[in-house]
This record gives structure tokens, C-alpha cells and sequence, in this order.
């Protein structure tokens, strides 16, 4: 299991004064995709094993939500994010 610490982190820095939504999802990828199950070249899932209530999924539903404001290409190959534009 992921140390809560992590997401509480990523969360709580949405508050910071300088925050910016497409540095926040760059800087973050990586903690997302340790919410996933993401096989080589398949598109990702999220896991199963997240607790209702748990900082693991309110990160991941955040992610989700600001990410999908936002036109992006996510490579199943190289498990990698590219953000295009706002939509």
C-alpha cells in the first residue's frame, strides 16, 4: 500500500499560491499511475483495491477531474502523458 502522505501532499498543494493545473497533472503523473493497473500497450484501469474514503481515490478522482478538462494523448506503450490544450 502507497503511503497516504503522498496523496495528502499532492491534494493539499491544489491550495498553494502558485498552483497551476497542467503543472499540477505533470508533476503528479507519476503518483497517478501508481493508482492504476496500466499494462504495456493497453489503456489503463484504475485499481480495485482503493477504499472508499481513502486519500488514495480522492487523488485519483481529482486527477481524473482536472485531467479531463484538458485535450491529452496518454501513450499505452511508454506509459507516458502528453497534454495537448485546454478544452
Amino acid at each position: 500500500m502507497l503511503d497516504e502522505n503522498l496523496f495528502l501532499k499532492a491534494l493539499s498543494s491544489i491550495n498553494s499560491d502558485n498552483y497551476d493545473e497542467k503543472t499540477w497533472l505533470k508533476n503528479n503523473f507519476e503518483l497517478f499511475k501508481q493508482t492504476l493497473i496500466w499494462p504495456v500497450n493497453l489503456p489503463p484501469i484504475s485499481r480495485s483495491m482503493m477504499v472508499e474514503g481513502s486519500l488514495m481515490l480522492k487523488f485519483n478522482e481529482t486527477y481524473n477531474e482536472i485531467l479531463s478538462e484538458y485535450e491529452y494523448v496518454l501513450n499505452n506503450k511508454t506509459r507516458t502523458l502528453t497534454i495537448k490544450q485546454e478544452r
